[in-house]
């Protein structure tokens, strides 16, 4: 099996790419820009230019026998449009599974948090906002996993985080976050697991 991360140089991709490379997996990592990406060598890593706006570049590096996870962000609102280009891209390389990672309170998750909350992510999100939308919708319809969560922070791994489906989810005022490196290992747990159901999962309040 082989994992392959998109957005493999961002801050949850490095995590999904290390912990891949911790479990003995042989991982895929795409980076618009391998040389900027920097990742140190190792037997199970290959790390390929692949840019989500070159939609020929994704499927020549996605097998149908790959896993993919997700770690795809932007970091300015002229960025938007990438995740649904991403979304569509890997969609249309037919990986075995999918795993995406969205942001709880948007789309489909937005009723689950509080009403200003909700009305702080639309309005700070922008334009990025419709765009994970859009992505979310293309992996769901594509039979893959999203999983929602709240901010995300570079603590160590609680192992109490967990995930549970958006439909048993109480309303939140402020949506759970985790760490990075907690949603790399519960993405990572359902790429590779043997009980893979496609939805949208979120962090579970404690």
């Amino acid at each position: 099996m082989t994992v392959v991360v998109l957005g493999a140089s961002g801050g949850t991709g490095r995590e999904l790419v290390a912990q891949a490379l911790a479990r003995g997996l042989q991982v895929r990592a795409l980076v618009r820009n391998p040389e900027a990406a920097a990742f140190a060598a190792h037997p199970l890593l290959d790390v390929v230019r692949a840019d989500v706006h070159r939609a020929e570049q994704i499927a020549d590096s996605v097998g149908p026998g790959d896993v993919l996870v997700s770690g795809l962000g932007v970091a300015r609102r002229s960025e938007a449009g990438t995740l649904t280009a991403g979304a569509t891209a890997v969609v249309n390389a037919h990986p075995a599974r999918i795993v995406w990672l969205g942001a709880m309170g948007t789309g489909a998750s937005q009723p689950a948090v509080s009403a200003p909350i909700g009305w702080m992510l639309r309005t700070g999100f922008g334009p990025e906002y419709g765009d994970k939308v859009a992505a979310d919708e293309a992996v769901l319809a594509a039979g893959g996993v999203v999983v929602h969560s709240g901010p995300l922070s570079d603590k160590p791994d609680d192992q109490a985080v967990a995930l549970a489906p958006l439909s048993t989810m109480p309303r939140q005022f402020f949506p759970a976050g985790a760490s990075r490196a907690g949603i790399a290992r519960l993405m990572l747990d359902i790429a590779t697991g043997t009980l893979f159901e496609p939805g949208l999962l979120a962090v579970r309040p404690r």
